[in-house]
């Protein structure tokens, strides 16, 4: 498309041209000029804004929802990490101490808060109790790991310390445009038919919190399907896992047996050597580049494999690295099947 100067040295052309003379940088005739290149450049990226959201490869936002919505699809929303929480006293001798449903704590770090679900009750013979919490709002980011929360927002009369001993699971990022858009493509690639695999994976595929999907049949024996569902890189709860099979049951088969499962993880480590060019702070490029290696293999999905070629293209890409070396040893390529997913291990980056 045009831009702003372009249409207004065309507009100004075709007025000498007319005229036989050129307007004057600060005429009437030039003002005039300048405001209808404006609303023709308005107009012209308004109607290619709009051709853009008339097809699902290009649409975005609100617009790609609508073309979802034509191939029975919703984008998913994200979900909430879930777990339990220990909290303790120091006293020797106490009464019973209520922690009501409600009450607030957070991680150490970086202040995520996770809210209690029930009453909860320290009996005056313990000195601890575990109570299940739910994270405040939704996201991935929101899956701490074992020791992290230790901090109580809500003063509890009593309670003197909390922590996790079990890492807090099940968050999820609401759909984003590029996932949304590869689902609505799968559909048009993988026609559903109600009996075969596109149509159990786009069941399992429309429940908030699941990011891959697979599924195998005759796993079990005859008139049998084995779902296999996980989230980005981490499995998918029970409760999710109950809604899929119970969706799955409503309209399955007749005599079919379906099972929603957790895939197995196969743990991806990798040592990195990395070189990096003139100017750039190798501990800032190397953190960048395991994060962009974590999040690439635990983006992959059930049954995708693990290949150091697609890792190296992911490493080449980011700036300031000019080379690389996997060290054979401790990393190669990973064939995963259809009930196993990759997740990101110890990925360790070090100067080349």
């Amino acid at each position: 498309m045009e831009s702003y100067d372009e249409i207004l040295t065309r507009m100004k052309e075709h007025y000498r041209e007319l005229s036989g003379f050129a307007p004057e940088n600060e005429s009437d005739i030039m003002l005039r000029l300048r405001v209808l290149a404006g609303e023709v450049f308005k107009e012209r990226a308004y109607a290619d804004y709009i051709m853009r959201q008339m097809f699902p490869t290009t649409a975005e936002g609100s617009y790609l929802d609508e073309h979802a919505a034509q191939r029975n699809i919703t984008r998913k929303a994200a979900t909430k990490a879930v777990g339990t929480v220990l909290f303790s006293t120091d006293s020797q001798e106490h009464g019973d101490i209520v922690i009501p449903a409600g009450t607030v704590v957070c991680t150490t770090g970086d202040m995520k808060r996770f809210v209690t679900d029930r009453d909860a009750v320290i009996p005056f013979n313990l000195d601890k109790i575990g109570v299940a919490v739910t994270a405040a709002r939704g996201g991935s980011e929101y899956n701490v790991g074992v020791g992290t929360v230790g901090i109580i927002v809500t003063p509890v009369l009593g309670v003197d310390s909390v922590t996790n001993l079990y890492q807090l699971t099940g968050g999820s990022d609401a759909e984003s445009d590029d996932q949304l858009r590869q689902r609505i493509k799968d559909s048009f690639v993988n026609i559903s038919n109600g009996t075969n695999e596109a149509y159990y994976c786009s069941v399992a595929m429309s429940v908030d919190g699941v990011y891959s999907a697979s599924a195998v049949g005759r796993g079990r024996g005859i008139g049998t399907v084995d779902v296999y569902v996980c989230g980005k890189g981490s499995y998918v709860p029970i409760e999710k896992r109950r809604e899929i099979e119970s969706l799955m049951r409503s309209a399955r088969e007749l005599n079919v047996d379906v099972r929603v499962l957790n895939p197995t993880p196969v743990t991806i480590n990798l040592y990195i050597k990395l070189s990096v060019a003139e100017g750039y702070d190798f501990s800032e490029v190397s953190s960048e580049t395991g994060r962009a290696v974590k999040d690439y293999i635990n983006s992959l999905g059930i049954g995708k494999n693990v290949l150091l070629s697609d890792i190296g293209d992911v490493i080449y890409h980011i700036k300031g690295v000019t080379g690389y070396k996997f060290l054979e040893s401790y990393g190669s390529d990973r064939s995963i099947s259809k009930s196993q997913y990759p997740v990101a291990g110890s990925i360790l980056v070090a100067d080349h």
